[in-house]
């Protein structure tokens, strides 16, 4: 258990630095750029939308689904097996449901769009929980 919470307190303090207003920071850096520097900079995109007009969205999406382990899964420090752990506990001859023993899912999603016009960044918007940057 003390493992657990060490990795835990050891990854929560390398991102507690990470912010939006950092990320926000990093994004108006790109103004002005072209699309060749824009991607330099941030890699392939997930998508590229062309308008009518000839201008050009650029959009960026991450996601990650994260499995939050539940303090459930240990006994007395002992480590319970997957078997075991998703296994109905029973009390007097009645199965006891348990839940999500296995933990919480937490999806880090962030998506990004560059407009340009031009082919030059004009402007960004984003939108998720995990657009952030240290």
């Amino acid at each position: 258990m003390k493992k657990v919470i060490g990795q835990f307190l050891l990854i929560f303090s390398l991102t507690a630095c990470a912010t939006a207003q950092k990320y926000e920071a990093k994004l108006n850096q790109e103004i002005g750029k072209t699309s060749e520097q824009l991607m330099a900079s941030f890699g392939n995109p997930t998508q590229v939308r062309k308008m009518k007009n000839g201008d050009m969205v650029i959009i960026y999406t991450y996601r990650e689904d994260d499995l939050i382990p539940s303090p459930d899964v240990f006994d007395s420090g002992d480590f319970v097996t997957e078997d075991e752990a998703f296994y109905d506990f029973t009390y007097g001859g009645y199965e006891i449901p348990i839940g999500n023993v296995a933990g919480d899912l937490v999806t880090n999603y962030c998506q990004t769009r560059f407009y340009l016009k031009n082919n030059i960044v004009q402007s960004w918007r984003y939108k998720g929980n995990a657009c952030v940057a240290l």
